[in-house]
């Protein structure tokens, strides 16, 4: 009887403020403060290196925002994500976004978030959630349409540690 293993993701890059995490065709980061136009680029460019790796040159991110991280970016940061956003265009399957927390802030942030990626006009699927757990059935159904069916199933196992309100540090 052949057991079923499910890949360990791997961390790219951890400091205080972000930590970046790589699994099959998937770049998921939790953030730990707000982020900065370095950081945003940093992002970037983790994600060009997965796409460029990856068979179809085609990726899904998911990027969560937890309840402690300050929520508004600056004017440099705002267009730095914006320019991550476009770039995205040629690789990206979709874009999960997490913002955590309850109350008045994170429900702005969200707004922040949908706003930035309206007026962007990525040409791929965005959604802002409000957990990782109900992002994941989004990532999985979006892995899902691009012929990813083993990712699909896995998804969830291998990245909720890495990223879930409860990430492994």
């Amino acid at each position: 009887m052949l057991r079923r293993v499910t890949l360990s993701p791997d961390v790219v890059h951890e400091d205080e403020d972000v930590r970046i995490v790589t699994w099959s065709g998937v770049l998921a980061s939790r953030w730990q403060a707000t982020p900065t136009k370095e950081k945003l680029e940093l992002l970037g460019r983790h994600q060009r290196a997965l796409a460029e790796a990856t068979v179809d040159r085609k990726i899904v991110v998911l990027t969560v925002l937890g309840s402690d991280t300050g929520f508004m970016l600056t004017g440099e940061a705002r267009k730095a994500a914006e320019a991550v956003a476009k770039a995205g265009s040629e690789f990206l399957i979709g874009l999960a976004q997490v913002v955590e927390g309850e109350g008045f802030g994170a429900a702005a942030a969200r707004a922040v978030m949908s706003g930035i990626q309206l007026a962007v006009r990525a040409g791929y699927p965005t959604k802002v959630f409000g957990t990782v757990d109900e992002a994941l059935p989004w990532v999985a159904d979006l892995l899902r349409k691009a012929g990813q069916e083993r990712d699909a199933d896995d998804v969830g196992e291998a990245l909720r540690p890495m990223v879930g309100p409860k990430a492994k540090s």
